[in-house]
């Protein structure tokens, strides 16, 4: 090593640059790696078969869409819910009876024949005595209470009872109290279920299946014993169940072919019954049975000339900025270096980037001054560091664009079964606000029946129990002839005051306002006054839940009742397909159908009963891209990529303008200035990088014009004083300090305050060349953070 390169290595050295994230460099690379990144993501991530399509081989063959499988999870859990509710009507009815008094009466067979007459859907009701093990008292069907010998009942306890070929029952025994203490009211109902109609060309069928495994009901289409992987599959999903646990199991490996050709695999869906409130538990489970298509899948990989442009862009940008930017700011970090520490012997190196080209410019006309020579010729720069990223950032934002406006916005095409399975969950949906509904109506009908010659004040109890924190109503009143409020319980009453229709049914009370009011009715007997119950409209929307989607119930206006998502009362309905699909429903027609965006489909309330005369219409709406078929996961990727490619852009030029171009362009206005003959402002490095490292050479260099060439090679050397920063600095320190003028004291008569006099700016003493140096050099150090 030559003396010129040990005095630049020993200049470089005193000069501190530190590491990430600073550094000419450092943007471009990490930029390139991001981009890398994003290639791999769009390549593997973006086929029809998943990210996983290397490793599953059983896509090849295909499977069925998970639309298909979660809706059959949803609707599985649905029912186990109607189960549930069904299980527990009985309860509830027994707890309602008894805040009515009708207990009071001594003769078991009169209770019986009013509790009979007020639940005509009861099957049977008796008294029993268990101790005894005898039936004290009977009407109806026989109840098999020999189901509850050995059971301890000590609260209010629900147990499902098996009945070859028939619906099975449900035993509800209430403990008794008073003079027939020790004994059980049990009542026997039968379990009901929301399955409706199921679809047999896809073989559905659904069982209740008890803790042991052993079936208790099925409804639909028989599954063969002899298909063993069928049989399976329920039996693995009964275990399952019985331990509390849902989910959903397909047979893909036993798909079986159809007279169309059409492949179609077994997929058994299960939910365990879960009553709420009750003693005891049911012990049931809902499995549900059926084959679903198998939509082949390709391996396709759409995102692979994707993740090639990328990869082509990144490497193409990645070299350019290396070779138009960094390369040519590092060279001139080299050759400032060289000029600084004192090696004039060479020109700086011009450079075609006109940013970078202004540095060297004015470094190698400081150099010609301080050698006094003709500085070099001046290269003439033809390109701009700023439009050489600003094009780098342009090309990935137009990849973005291009994948974002192709494979981010192709649509996927929704099977016939999808849809079919779409409209059933509205109809299901649809069923169960209906049911709800009219249960609502016969509850208040029981009371009613209860209460007859009753005064209204005695009905407390049972009116307290009708509108409690789980009831479907959020509040139940008496009203009078006029419809004014006499007794309420729950919260206040939203119906406007006014006379009640005549007789009983379900009203919608107003088609404006903050709240949709629908309320149920019925005459009390024997007496002018009407049992009202409002319906909690949110409650209402929460039974809506089975369909997917966003599901709203209408009116025969077209205003909107209740929505699953939040909504504004009475708002109009204004997608075109909706409105077309709910005029269809609203008459009578089959309302389902496939849009470019999602799934429609509407279901009318009732046709008939007292749900019919609200005319209200379910509809229910599913993104498509929430069905989560492989187009879609393409689509989502797509997007997820040009996003990122969009952002990574952005940051690369963001990026290099602060910390790369705006430097840089500021160092070469005051080297231009300096090499110009303006050399009384210092020079600052205001970064720990190679534009830092050329300021500070800047910065040697006009202090090396003010004071002459011995100034080069070193960075803390102050020009024509101490050859050692410690000794300036203990020049300053050892400098004495101006001594304090004594104080004159004042006579006792002076202690009042004075005119204010005016003063005279203070005078600023002229400073000398040697205290001007220095201030400069003690401020260049703080600016170099030394």
């Amino acid at each position: 090593m030559n003396q010129h390169e040990v005095r630049t290595a020993r200049l470089r050295a005193q000069i501190p640059e530190a590491g990430f994230p600073r550094g000419a460099g450092v943007a471009s690379a990490t930029t390139f790696v991001l981009l890398l990144l994003i290639a791999a993501f769009t390549a593997l991530y973006l086929s029809t078969a998943g990210p996983l399509a290397l490793v599953r081989a059983n896509d090849a063959a295909g499977r069925v869409p998970d639309e298909v499988t979660a809706g059959q999870q949803r609707t599985t859990a649905g029912i186990a819910q109607s189960v549930a509710t069904s299980a527990t009507a009985a309860a509830g009815d027994l707890q309602v009876a008894t805040g009515s008094g009708v207990f009071d009466t001594a003769d078991d067979t009169a209770l019986l024949t009013r509790l009979g007459e007020t639940y005509d859907d009861w099957r049977g009701i008796a008294v029993y005595d268990p101790a005894a093990q005898k039936v004290l008292a009977t009407r109806g069907e026989p109840v098999p209470v020999e189901t509850l010998r050995g059971v301890a009942v000590a609260n209010l306890t629900v147990r499902p009872v098996a009945r070859p070929g028939d619906t099975p029952l449900v035993l509800t025994a209430l403990p008794l109290t008073g003079p027939r203490s020790g004994k059980l009211l049990v009542v026997s109902t039968a379990l009901r279920t929301t399955a409706g109609d199921l679809d047999e060309a896809s073989g559905q069928q659904v069982r209740l299946v008890t803790a042991d495994g052993a079936v208790l009901h099925t409804h639909g289409s028989d599954v063969a014993a002899t298909d063993a992987p069928a049989q399976e599959l329920l039996a693995r999903a009964a275990t399952a169940a019985a331990a509390g646990q849902s989910g959903v199991l397909t047979g893909a490996a036993v798909a079986e072919k159809t007279e169309k050709g059409q492949e179609r695999a077994p997929v058994v869906a299960y939910a365990p019954v879960s009553p709420a409130g009750i003693g005891g538990s049911l012990g049931l489970s809902v499995v549900a049975f059926s084959r679903a298509p198998v939509e082949a899948v390709p391996v396709r990989w759409p995102g692979l000339v994707p993740a090639a442009a990328l990869l082509v862009l990144a490497v193409a940008g990645f070299v350019l900025l290396r070779r138009t930017v960094v390369a040519p700011i590092r060279r001139l970090r080299t050759d400032a270096l060289a000029v600084a520490a004192g090696v004039l012997g060479k020109p700086v190196r011009q450079s075609r980037i006109r940013e970078v080209n202004r540095v060297t410019a004015a470094l190698e006309r400081s150099r010609a001054k301080l050698r006094r020579r003709k500085p070099a010729p001046r290269v003439r720069p033809f390109l701009s560091a700023q439009l050489v990223i600003a094009l780098v950032a342009l090309a990935l934002l137009g990849w973005s664009g291009a994948v974002a406006a192709t494979l981010g916005r192709q649509h996927a095409e929704v099977s016939p079964t999808m849809l079919s399975e779409h409209g059933l969950r509205v109809t299901r949906s649809a069923d169960t606000l209906r049911r709800s509904l009219a249960e609502g109506l016969t509850d208040l009908q029981s009371v009613a029946r209860l209460g007859k010659g009753k005064e209204p004040g005695e009905l407390r109890g049972m009116l307290d129990r009708l509108a409690g924190t789980e009831s479907r109503f959020r509040s139940v009143y008496v009203a009078d002839a006029e419809g004014a409020v006499r007794l309420l319980a729950g919260r206040e009453s939203l119906r406007d005051p006014g006379k009640l229709p005549d007789g009983e049914g379900l009203r919608q009370h107003n088609t404006s306002g903050r709240v949709p009011v629908v309320y149920a009715f019925t005459p009390l007997p024997d007496s002018k006054n009407v049992l009202v119950g409002e319906y909690d409209v949110p409650r209402m929307a929460g039974l809506l839940g089975s369909a997917v989607g966003r599901v709203r119930v209408v009116d025969e206006g077209r205003r909107t009742i209740a929505d699953t998502e939040g909504y504004l009362a009475f708002s109009p309905l204004s997608d075109p397909a909706l409105i077309k699909n709910a005029d269809a429903a609203q008459a009578g027609k089959d309302a389902r159908e496939t849009t470019s965006s999602a799934l429609v489909a509407a279901q009318r309330l009732a046709d008939k009963g007292n749900a019919a005369t609200l005319k209200w219409v379910v509809v229910a709406e599913q993104p498509i891209g929430s069905l989560g078929l492989a187009d879609n996961t393409v689509r989502s990727g797509a997007r997820v990529a040009a996003l990122l490619t969009a952002v990574v852009a952005l940051l690369l030029f963001a990026w290099h303008l602060l910390v790369v171009v705006r430097p840089l362009r500021r160092v070469g206005d005051q080297a231009r200035r300096i090499a110009g003959g303006d050399t009384g402002t210092v020079v600052y490095p205001q970064r720990q990088d190679e534009i830092g490292t050329v300021a500070s050479c800047v910065e040697i260099c006009r202090q090396a014009l003010t004071d002459g060439r011995d100034r080069l090679g070193e960075v803390r050397r102050p020009a024509g004083a101490a050859t050692d920063e410690t000794e300036l600095l203990q020049k300053i320190v050892d400098e004495p300090a101006p001594r304090a003028r004594p104080q004159r004291r004042q006579p006792p008569h002076a202690a009042r305050p004075a005119r204010p006099r005016p003063q005279a700016p203070p005078r600023v003493p002229a400073r000398t060349p040697e205290e001007k140096a220095k201030s400069d050099y003690l401020s260049w150090l703080d600016g170099a953070g030394v």
